[in-house]
């Protein structure tokens, strides 16, 4: 492949090897797609044990742009899961926005901050590389022609190379993007919302574009470009005067000059278009992340304005909430009715999704008739708690899920946030001993009850000592006392309740081990 026109070789050499190799006729689980969210997805699988089957269409990474950056959430998770520092040369930004208004780091709910200037493919080639490492390659290129139900799974035709492959798979997960096999394939309904708006995308070199990542609205439309580093720029461009193109017509660097100047008022500057493209408003939502033995996950299953970067972000952490639960149900270690809490914790994520970026393009894509409205948003952005909300919101850390502990306070179902716990014998952060894959027992003495109600599960339960970090400041948990932690970083229990305790390792972890 080429990224920006330099050769990848080892993925190239990579690819051609993965092809040659033989394709099983049974898995437990099968993921089609192996853009971000799949590698995710594999990667979170075969560390819990589970080894799929990931199958991508393409011959060899589109090598494209794509999504660029990481919200504080996913960043989260690539902290807690060890991989934070395979992603070299990220750009902290000092905030967020909503609809191209600033709202300032410290009003997240978190110590760290998103990052941008990261090409979704570098993205895809650290995730490819750790999916590796756990015993996963990407199969190429196969692609899912068609998956009948069966007794057991689904009856799977892969098209690859020169032959059809029949495989058997006890589950199949779809991570195969808004045109998705698999969700055609088992009808699920889906809500769609047409376009009413489409912006152009260019990444360009040589053009001197102003650093503008949240964007700048003008009387004839909006502009947003950033650096995405070795001297490549990315613009987009809406143009009010311009009527919708159907979608995947090509895009021409012509068009993108043209679109630039009839809404800054002045030319962009010559230079070269490495890659074009559109979107648009669109947005759908199927009706149910999971039928059956067959799941939806990432953009198979929401799509939206991509504002804010949230799209890739919010499909990673899909696959996080999910590849645990698969992992434990297909070795049989877990009911198949704990995969519903898959559909129950993330579907409505997407439909706040849906509702955030729909609010966003009304107020940042749209004439001068909502100005006086993003005026009175910018006004309450004076307002604390206004930033925090909004904030949080683009941000993933305003998610909390009921764990069926009755009469829950935080931090139950509130992600573990990084540096809040310091592990005594080692002074590390707790957090970061979720790497394993393993669930947490975070005790405050070593001689707690706790420790032993956790016996059985021990082969999936780490058992850490440790202490609240005095300068966090989260005073949920600081008034904890010992804490449940799920392997997606989630609190499951918090307390002295220690029959709540035993039902909770119960109910996300499954059958105890003899």
């Amino acid at each position: 492949m080429t990224y920006f026109g330099r050769v990848t070789p080892s993925i190239v050499s990579g690819m051609t090897m993965h092809a040659a190799e033989a394709i099983p006729s049974h898995v437990s689980v099968l993921v089609v797609g192996a853009g971000p969210t799949g590698l995710m997805l594999s990667a979170e699988l075969a560390l819990h044990g589970s080894r799929p089957l990931l199958i991508d269409a393409l011959p060899s990474p589109s090598g494209q742009s794509r999504a660029l950056g990481f919200t504080v959430r996913t960043l989260e998770v690539f902290k807690q899961r060890g991989i934070l520092g395979r992603f070299q040369g990220l750009a902290q930004v000092s905030g967020v926005h909503f609809a191209g208004l600033n709202i300032d780091g410290d009003h997240l709910s978190s110590t760290m901050r998103p990052a941008n200037q990261y090409p979704q493919s570098k993205t895809e080639q650290v995730l490819a590389a750790w999916a590796e490492e756990l015993g996963v390659t990407v199969r190429r290129p196969w692609a899912l022609t068609s998956m009948e139900p069966t007794d057991t799974g689904y009856r799977c035709v892969l098209s690859g190379p020169a032959e059809q492959k029949i495989v058997e798979a006890d589950y199949v997960v779809g991570c195969d993007g808004a045109a998705s096999a698999v969700r055609e394939a088992i009808g699920m309904p889906t809500k769609r919302t047409p376009p009413s708006v489409q912006m152009l995308l260019g990444d360009l070199r040589g053009c001197g574009l102003p650093n503008e990542p949240f964007g700048v609205k003008h009387e004839k439309g909006m502009v947003m470009s950033a650096p995405l580093g070795d001297g490549t720029e990315r613009v987009i461009v809406c143009d009010f005067s311009q009527p919708m193109r159907p979608q995947g017509t090509p895009v021409t660097h012509a068009e993108i000059k043209a679109a630039y100047e009839n809404v800054v008022g002045t030319p962009l500057v010559d230079g070269e278009c490495l890659w074009a493209s559109s979107f648009s408003d669109a947005s759908s939502l199927v009706e149910s992340y999971r039928s059956g033995r067959a799941l939806l996950v990432g953009d198979s299953a929401h799509t939206h304005l991509p504002a804010g970067g949230q799209g890739m972000n919010v499909s990673i952490q899909d696959a996080v909430n999910l590849g645990w639960k698969l992992a434990l149900v297909s070795l049989g270690r877990a009911p198949e009715t704990l995969l519903d809490s898959y559909h129950t914790e993330r579907y409505p994520v997407g439909r706040e999704l849906l509702l955030n970026t729909a609010a966003q393009g009304q107020m940042f894509l749209r004439g001068p008739e909502v100005d006086p409205l993003r005026e009175v948003i910018r006004r309450l952005l004076n307002i604390r708690e206004v930033s925090i909300l909004l904030a949080d919101g683009v941000s993933g850390l305003d998610i909390r899920y009921d764990m069926g502990v009755p009469n829950a306070s935080p931090p139950i179902g509130e992600r573990l946030p990084p540096d809040a716990f310091t592990v005594v014998e080692t002074g590390g952060d707790v957090a970061e001993e979720l790497r394993h894959g393993s669930a947490l027992l975070v005790l405050r003495s070593p001689d707690s009850p706790a420790s032993s109600l956790v016996t059985p599960w021990r082969d999936q339960v780490r058992v850490v000592h440790a202490r609240p970090t005095p300068s966090h400041g989260n005073e949920d948990l600081a008034a904890s006392s010992d804490l449940f932690v799920r392997p997606d970083g989630h609190v499951a229990w918090a307390g002295t309740d220690f029959d709540e305790l035993s039902a909770s390792l119960s109910r996300w972890l499954g059958k105890p081990t003899a």
